[in-house]
């Protein structure tokens, strides 16, 4: 019997982006998973305020490895460290 769309998503079944460099992602992604010490430049999302954690805002927040961002994304784009972005 298969899955439900929510639970391949939710176990990374539907895929997704190892993101590692300066470039500005774009795509459809409901979680950014912090692999290694990350510091996000931008990002577009449905998070309110959390652009607020985005440079150039007192030079960025560092994310730790392991944090989940939870939401609806459609674009990235990193300072520093490593992100995988699961796709929808």
């Amino acid at each position: 019997m298969a899955g439900s769309v929510s639970e391949y998503r939710g176990l990374g079944l539907n895929g997704g982006n190892f993101i590692k460099d300066t470039n500005v992602h774009t795509g459809n992604w409901f979680a950014i998973q912090i692999v290694e010490d990350a510091i996000i430049q931008t990002q577009s999302s449905n998070i309110s305020g959390l652009d607020n954690a985005c440079q150039p805002v007192s030079g960025g927040i560092t994310l730790s490895a392991g944090t989940v961002l939870y939401g609806n994304y459609t674009s990235i784009d990193l300072t520093s460290g490593a992100v995988i972005a699961y796709n929808i």
